[in-house]
């Protein structure tokens, strides 16, 4: 797993989205990948990453912005460092929200486009992760942000998310430009929701189609 940049982590961070040029018991866990989708070709990708339990962990929203804590600041320039990583992917709107992440990942093929034309037999198999895959860069996208927030708070048991991601392939320019669109509106619908004014916030989709 790479390990990514140290970001600095200043106490208060404010942003706006940012798009770049081109007797509780768990359910048990299941698979939200698409059954015949290989998640390494060329393609935009809108994900969504929750918290652990949809905790306000990264800062808060004001004035249809969010302020970003120490987390929160890890969280981004984390995000904004994927490409130094994984050099087929490049970055397009994303944004840090208090509870959860919502972002466009591009993965260039070398053909020129990357909308995907096709299903294709899955690589990504259990103990043998495909280089450049979605799994394989949010796998360890949270695996650095968890490393650097427990070393920064010197919190070693601090659990920063929630398991698995969700995850939507864009297929056209329509689908594209509806998930720009909803990225781009998130801090300003925040105080919308009644949950989110309680401080108790939502939980992710239970799909991986939402």
């Amino acid at each position: 797993m790479p390990v990514f940049t140290k970001p600095g982590v200043p106490e208060a961070h404010c942003v706006t989205v940012s798009g770049m040029l081109k007797g509780d018991t768990l359910p048990a866990r299941r698979s939200i990948r698409l059954a015949k989708f290989d998640y390494a070709q060329g393609g935009h990708y809108f994900l969504t990453i929750c918290a652990f339990q949809m905790r306000f962990l990264f800062g808060t929203a004001e004035s249809n912005r969010i302020l970003l804590n120490a987390i929160g600041r890890i969280a981004l320039d984390c995000w904004r460092d994927i490409p130094n990583h994984f050099p087929r992917v490049e970055l397009h709107p994303f944004v840090v929200m208090p509870n959860h992440i919502h972002g466009i990942l591009a993965i260039n093929d070398g053909h020129g486009c990357p909308v995907p034309l096709r299903d294709r037999h899955p690589t990504e198999r259990f103990q043998h992760p495909t280089a450049s895959s979605i799994p394989t860069i949010v796998r360890s996208y949270k695996g650095t942000v968890t490393y650097l927030a427990r070393r920064y708070l010197r919190n070693a048991s601090l659990q920063v998310w929630q398991s698995n991601y969700f995850e939507r392939v864009l297929r056209n320019g329509e689908e594209f430009s509806n998930a720009c669109r909803y990225i781009f509106e998130n801090p300003t619908l925040w105080h919308l929701d009644n949950a989110n004014r309680r401080g108790t916030g939502h939980p992710c989709p239970s799909s991986a189609h939402h």
